[in-house]
């Protein structure tokens, strides 16, 4: 039925054959499946969950740091149009901070929001006798009104932001907690 196997032609008879995945001592061997063991999803699956769970703070705390980044640039953007606004039209520029409100901007009333997570101080800041905002003035020969700005998110980490009154050039400088 079958041709012999070299053992067979050597000596000459036929020697016993074993059926399909047995063994000798008689127990039928399991044929290789294909797939995954239950343990090697679940392995898999706790290294994965392992994985993320130390990679979302991280994240999290990288894409909190951008927005903070983003907020601060656009107020120095905004502060930066108010003093070329002033030296092009020739008339004094309002920048305003509504604390009540949490706005900020050139216009009246102010567009942009203060997010939640910031607070916006100020020892100097002259006060709009009419709206009660906080006013930074950018005059038409280039200077501005006396004004420092400190802003803090989430009550931890501080920016100060600097407006020089005679070239009003912006300067932004984190204060590092200790």
């Amino acid at each position: 039925m079958f041709a012999p196997s070299p053992l067979e032609a050597m000596l000459g008879r036929d020697v016993p054959r074993l059926p399909t995945g047995a063994t000798r001592s008689g127990t039928i061997m399991r044929q290789a499946a294909s797939g995954f063991t239950l343990l090697e999803l679940v392995l898999v699956l706790l290294i994965m969950g392992l994985t993320i769970g130390l990679m979302l703070p991280r994240m999290g705390a990288g894409v909190k740091r951008m927005e903070e980044r983003e907020f601060l640039q656009d107020v120095v953007h905004t502060l930066k149009r108010a003093h070329i606004r002033a030296m092009s039209s020739g008339q004094t520029e309002i920048f305003r901070i509504r604390g009540s409100e949490r706005r900020y901007g050139l216009d009246q009333p102010p567009a942009q929001l203060i997010p939640e997570n910031v607070d916006i101080y100020s020892d100097v800041l002259e006060q709009d006798p009419e709206t009660g905002d906080r006013i930074v003035l950018f005059y038409s020969d280039g200077s501005v009104s006396d004004n420092d700005l400190k802003i803090v998110f989430d009550r931890q980490r501080t920016f100060f932001i600097f407006i020089h009154p005679i070239s009003a050039t912006i300067r932004v400088v984190e204060r590092k907690s200790s």
